[in-house]
This record gives C-alpha cells, sequence and structure tokens, in this order.
C-alpha cells in the first residue's frame, strides 16, 4: 500500500467524551479517497478512558495509528511524537476536541499546490458548529513567513503543513510544554512561504475544565518561552522583530496583570508594554532575561517532564 496523502494528527489527554466526535467528523471529509487517509493519535497518559476508546475505535477503521504512553509530558512533545509516526505527504493537526469543516482537507491541499506553499494556515474561532470553508475564501500569500506569522499572531491547530517541513522545523519546542505559539512560529520560520485562508478552518469547542486555555498564566508563561529564542535567529528581518517583541512584551506584562503573586516591578511592566504599543519600542536584553527568570520562578507551570 502505497504512502497516504494526508495524515491527521492529534495529541489526547483526557477528552473521552469527545474525542470520538472528533474522529467521526475527520472520517467523514470529503475530497480524498479513504485510503489516502491517516488518523494519528498520541495519547498523553488519559485516565479518562479516552486511549480505550481509540483503541476500539482501531480495531474497525485499520488507517487509525493509536500511540499510548505511560507518562504524561504535555502537548508539544505528544503532537511531535505523532508527527513522527505518520506517513502522509501532509499533516493537518488539531486538538482532540476541536473540529476541521469537512471540506477543510481538500480546500487546504488545493490551496498548497497553488500557492506552492508547504505551510497552510486560517482564521479559527470558538463554535459549536462547524461550517464548510466556502470555495471562494480569499487567500493571503506571503514570502515572509515568520514576519506574516508574528504579526498576525497564529496561534492555533486546524493548519495543513507538509511532513517534510514539519522535520526540518523541528516540530513543537519540546522545552515548552504548550504547543500553540511554537508550533507556527517554527514552521514558518523553516518555510519559504505560506498560504494564509481569509475565513474560518478550524472550530474550537467551548472550554472544559481540562483545556489548558483556561490556565491564562501556563498560556503567558508558554508564549514567552516560545517566541524569546526567535530574538537570537540570524537573518531576522525587522518587520519579524518588531512583531516579536510585541508580543514578547505583552505576555511579560500579561502574566504580571493575572499572577496571583505579588512580582516584583509592575509599573515597569506596564511602561514597557505602553511604550512598546505606542512607539515600537524595544525593551534591553537585560530587560527581557529579567522578565524570564521571574516567569521561571512561577509555581503551579507545567514544564516538559515534570508531572502534572
Amino acid at each position: 500500500m502505497s504512502a497516504p496523502l494526508l495524515s491527521f494528527i492529534s495529541a489526547v489527554y483526557n477528552k473521552a467524551d469527545v474525542v470520538l466526535e472528533t474522529l467521526a467528523l475527520l472520517q467523514r471529509q470529503r475530497g480524498i479517497p479513504e485510503d489516502a487517509v491517516e488518523f494519528v493519535f498520541a495519547d498523553d497518559a488519559s485516565t479518562d478512558g479516552s486511549l480505550q476508546a481509540l483503541r476500539q475505535a482501531a480495531e474497525t477503521d485499520p488507517r487509525i495509528k493509536v500511540i499510548a504512553n505511560e507518562e504524561n509530558r504535555g502537548p508539544a512533545i505528544r503532537f511531535n511524537q505523532a508527527a513522527a509516526a505518520a506517513t502522509g505527504k501532509y499533516l493537518l493537526a488539531l486538538d482532540a476536541d476541536d473540529m476541521v469543516p469537512a471540506n477543510a482537507p481538500r480546500f487546504l491541499i488545493d490551496t498548497a499546490k497553488k500557492t506552492a506553499s508547504p505551510v497552510v494556515f486560517g482564521q479559527s474561532r470558538r463554535s459549536d458548529a462547524c461550517p464548510d470553508i466556502p470555495q471562494d475564501a480569499a487567500v493571503t500569500v506571503s514570502d515572509s513567513p515568520l514576519a506574516f506569522c508574528a504579526s498576525r499572531k497564529i496561534v492555533r491547530m486546524g493548519f495543513l503543513c507538509e511532513r517534510q517541513l514539519w522535520a526540518a522545523a523541528g516540530g513543537a519546542d519540546e522545552q515548552v510544554f504548550i504547543q500553540d505559539q511554537s508550533l507556527p512560529l517554527r514552521l514558518s520560520a523553516a518555510a519559504e512561504r505560506l498560504a494564509y485562508v481569509e475565513s474560518h478552518i478550524y472550530f474550537l469547542r467551548p472550554t472544559g475544565e481540562s483545556n489548558l486555555s483556561r490556565n491564562h498564566m501556563q498560556q503567558h508563561h508558554d508564549r514567552f518561552f516560545a517566541l524569546l529564542p526567535f530574538l537570537e535567529r540570524p537573518g531576522l528581518t525587522p518587520g519579524a522583530r518588531r512583531a516579536l517583541v510585541s508580543q514578547l512584551v505583552s505576555a511579560a506584562w500579561k502574566a504580571r496583570r493575572d499572577s496571583g503573586e505579588r512580582l516584583p516591578a509592575l509599573s515597569q511592566a506596564a511602561l514597557a508594554y505602553a511604550l512598546n504599543r505606542l512607539t515600537g519600542f524595544e525593551p534591553s536584553p537585560r530587560y527581557l532575561a529579567a522578565r524570564a527568570a521571574e516567569l521561571r520562578s512561577l509555581h503551579g507551570i507545567r514544564r516538559p517532564g515534570a508531572a502534572p
């Protein structure tokens, strides 16, 4: 059997209530032959029956691959694990409790081919509904992918990329627990071109108790450390740098704002945030290093390899 055209990949942690519904939506995608698709799920030591549900589904659909793990190490590591097990030319990454329209795989692959783009992003929103992507949806193409990704603040799964690009980018940053920020940035940095669909291609279900998006401090922490390494990247364009610094300053300020701890220098963070927004001011490396040390000192933050 030849390699599939498309691999849906997902990291799973305690999503037994929705993961089979997500799988069923993917199985009903249109426009790609059934034998040209596979589904790869990396379970992150779920405790609610998610693994058992997926294994049972795999008994009736040989296209499903289920990876079991004994340790909970976080979605960044598990998405990379799923990508490594995938064999499709293209990968479509999504969270186990979210949805892509039935015409999304065909639309995104066609867009990748038409625009010669190894990665295709698009808009997302929270919704119980998952309508098709309009066939006349506008598509923006950028030959400065990292600057575009950073300035448009692309953060989410639901994108399509060539499997070779994922490998070249090194996938998600495994030093950061949540993959949402690091994956788009790293893929964009490794690509010569990207396409962006100016319509909704990804739908997030309403947040539940297990959603990482409910943990704002984890989000701010991981956003900061996903962004920080890019400032040392050779050949970084001024536009990319401005966009990256803007997000770094924002993450540091929001971490102070939302923390229940009395982090120091609150007025300094507010001033840096305001100056950056008004003038594009870039704080000194010393300031960013101090903010990094401050964020590393926070309690209750998940880091790869730590117990949940």
